[in-house]
């Protein structure tokens, strides 16, 4: 048992690279479920409501836990696995799974609201605004259902010509009346929320293949931002989509807006800091390897996954890195951040961390984690021996 907590302690452990910074790692809650050894790409952003944290991985596993403590207060197993679809809003608990079915949960102990099932796969966050639900299929197909009864309001279909695309699609955001939508052709669109209606629908291909929209844009009563997959980052008018700016790098992963400013994680192995009203760079930081999921925020440091390892602790203000953690393998499910420091990540095969970041304040206790074994053991262990004798 102690050499599996070391061992843990290896692939949870970051390296300091400003003084001001520490991370502690509070707790690791695993996957209940036997996994293959092979590699799997965790997607599914946690989600917070007071002290609840609510995760669902490739497994089939939807849970809440305690944040502080990490102890699960009730679980349920899906018919296939979640890979992205997650989302809470007016006591629900809102996941789909890679089977097509979609559920609201009782947030108190999970039981069932209801169920809406289609035959493609669930694979980004829904919106709950109001008395609707909004979710988005693997098929290009937006839906809007009944909050209470999850029955089918109106779908928007958006076939294009795509040959070959990325795995994944961003998630539907809704501000006043208006819903975005991207696609796996690269386009943009905008719909009303009451009847589905398209406002507009700008394209947004720049390139032959590669060019999904694959993230949530981001979008608030200035400009809507969005990205496509290896090709460019946009700012559009949201009440007529044409286009304000374009910077020439594309993302997968979505934006931190504020300030004025854009943060995201390029595909060309970049982070960037953008001016929102001009699209010119603030400034960049490179990072090793993978594709940056989409950053959160704790006070003035940003905080973003790649899909190789590292995560990454940059100030918001220069650019500079403070903190590279390790997973063990990765991730593409970004962080959720908090006021006071906590941060919580879902790793590849599963592994649901507690991290919590302070500047020079050494929180009281030790580390609360729950051990598991798991592929990513053995070769964080063969990864840090190595280290050693090099």
């Amino acid at each position: 048992m102690n050499s599996l907590l070391i061992a843990l302690g290896v692939f949870v452990s970051g390296s300091l690279l400003a003084s001001q910074v520490d991370v502690f790692s509070q707790w690791v809650q695993p996957s209940t479920q036997r996994r293959d050894f092979e590699m799997t790409q965790e997607r599914t952003r946690p989600v917070m409501m007071g002290d609840v944290l609510y995760s669902a991985n490739l497994a089939g596993e939807v849970f809440a836990v305690h944040r502080f403590e990490g102890y699960r207060l009730w679980e349920r197993k899906m018919a296939a696995g979640v890979e992205g679809a997650l989302a809470y809003g007016r006591s629900k608990v809102i996941v789909g799974d890679l089977h097509g079915n979609l559920v609201a949960l009782n947030s108190r102990d999970g039981s069932d609201y209801w169920k809406f099932k289609i035959g493609s796969e669930w694979l980004s966050p829904p919106a709950i605004s109001r008395d609707k639900v909004f979710a988005v299929t693997s098929n290009d197909e937006l839906y809007a259902l009944s909050e209470t009864q999850g029955k089918e309001l109106w779908h928007y279909s958006h076939r294009g010509d795509e040959k070959m695309t990325v795995r994944g699609v961003g998630g539907p955001v809704v501000f006043g009346n208006e819903i975005f939508q991207g696609f796996s052709n690269g386009d943009l669109a905008a719909l009303s929320t009451q009847q589905g209606k398209v406002l507009w629908v700008k394209k947004l291909k720049s390139k032959e293949r590669f060019y999904d929209i694959d993230m949530s844009p981001y979008v608030d009563e200035k400009s809507v931002i969005v990205g496509t997959f290896d090709g460019k980052v946009y700012s559009l008018d949201r009440l007529s989509g044409s286009i304000q700016w374009v910077f020439p790098v594309g993302s997968y992963g979505g934006f931190w807006v504020e300030d004025d400013r854009v943060y995201f994680s390029g595909l060309d192995r970049q982070f960037y800091c953008l001016d929102r009203n001009q699209g010119t760079v603030i400034w960049k930081t490179p990072f090793e390897a993978g594709v940056g999921a989409t950053p959160s925020k704790s006070g003035d440091y940003l905080i973003f996954t790649t899909s190789e390892d590292p995560y990454y602790i940059i100030q918001a203000s220069d650019g500079k890195v403070v903190w590279k953690g390790h997973l063990g393998a990765g991730t593409l499910g970004s962080a959720m951040t908090t006021p006071e420091g906590w941060f919580y990540i879902l790793s590849n095969f599963g592994n649901l961390y507690a991290l919590q970041l302070s500047k020079n304040v050494y929180p009281f206790g030790t580390p609360k984690t729950v051990p598991s074994s798991s592929a990513i053991l053995r070769e964080s262990i063969k990864t840090n021996s190595d280290r050693n004798r090099s």
